[in-house]
């Protein structure tokens, strides 16, 4: 995560093996924790943060971006949305920043050659340790 991204769509990663979807619950509700806007250090009344990167492995990071309420009010109606981006000093720990930013986190990868193919579960195993052959 070196540069910050002029454009926003998908994440990527250099191969993209595996592509999918996030989603999280913010912890505003949390007791004895920060808001998001209280990690990254943004104004409530200023700024709404529309997005965020997340980095893990060797660039690992956090971005925010948000849109300026005050030079933009109009702006998350458009096609497009001006954001500023905010990267998190390096010094943020990623696992601590996910835990006190949000109530959940879920992530879901899937091979790029099945992406667009709808899983259908026909068994579940539980593994107490990783398998070296889950046959």
């Amino acid at each position: 995560m070196n540069s910050v991204n002029t454009q926003l769509g998908s994440a990527q990663v250099r191969f993209n093996d595996y592509v999918g979807t996030a989603a999280a619950d913010d912890a505003d509700a949390v007791l004895a924790t920060r808001s998001l806007y209280e990690i990254a250090g943004l104004n409530r009344d200023r700024w709404t943060i529309v997005g965020l990167d997340l980095a893990l492995g060797e660039s690992a990071g956090v971005v925010v971006y948000a849109a300026d309420r005050l030079h933009d009010a109009e702006a998350v109606e458009a096609d497009e949305v001006p954001v500023t981006a905010f990267r998190l000093a390096p010094s943020t720990q990623l696992h601590a920043f996910i835990a006190e930013a949000f109530k959940r986190v879920s992530v879901r990868l899937v091979m790029s050659a099945v992406r667009d193919k709808q899983f259908v579960v026909a068994g579940q195993t539980e593994l107490s340790e990783p398998a070296a052959d889950a046959t």
